[in-house]
């Protein structure tokens, strides 16, 4: 079953992931790009338009797609769908999955050719991997800080209470 992550992520490494975004972008070409969670949490995106305007609904229906289509590789006795590609009449969409946690979704014109999509999307995969390990790392330290924290704290209440005149 998916869980919802809940990273924690720093200014410097959403400058990095907002970075790597938009070259992307403009290497592809691309009118839009987004990193989503796996939940369809919408983690960067870069881009202009309606897509800005409409990227939480966006990012839920890709990933509920992207959901569906590893649904439909176990029918078919695959392990997994990696990436799915959607062909529209102006706009095509290419949706990859970075280490089985987020999606990265390029939205691209017809004068882009989807191999070189693909080939950078799987170059933009690997450099946001490393940020992302990173940021998931940082984020579990933060959580156990805080599960100390609370636990430290809710034991030093209970001595009081029980040692309490």
């Amino acid at each position: 079953m998916d869980q919802l992550s809940n990273l924690v992520i720093s200014d410097k490494e959403l400058l990095a992931i907002s970075g790597m975004l938009a070259k992307l972008m403009q290497d592809t070409s691309a009118s839009y790009v987004m990193l989503l969670d796996k939940s369809g949490q919408v983690i960067a995106t870069q881009g202009q338009g309606n897509l800005q305007r409409d990227s939480t609904a966006l990012g839920a229906l890709l990933a509920g797609a992207f959901s569906s289509s590893r649904h439909v590789a176990e029918l078919l006795g695959e392990s997994d769908f990696k990436a799915i590609f959607q062909q529209g009449v102006h706009e095509s969409i290419y949706t990859s999955l970075i280490a089985d946690q987020w999606l990265l979704v390029t939205v691209f014109d017809k004068l882009t050719h989807i191999g070189l999509v693909k080939v950078l999307a799987k170059k933009a995969s690997d450099e946001l991997l490393r940020v992302l390990e990173r940021v998931r790392t940082d984020s579990s330290r933060v959580r156990e800080k805080v599960v100390n924290v609370q636990f430290r704290s809710s034991v030093e209440d209970t001595i009081d209470l029980l040692f309490r005149e």
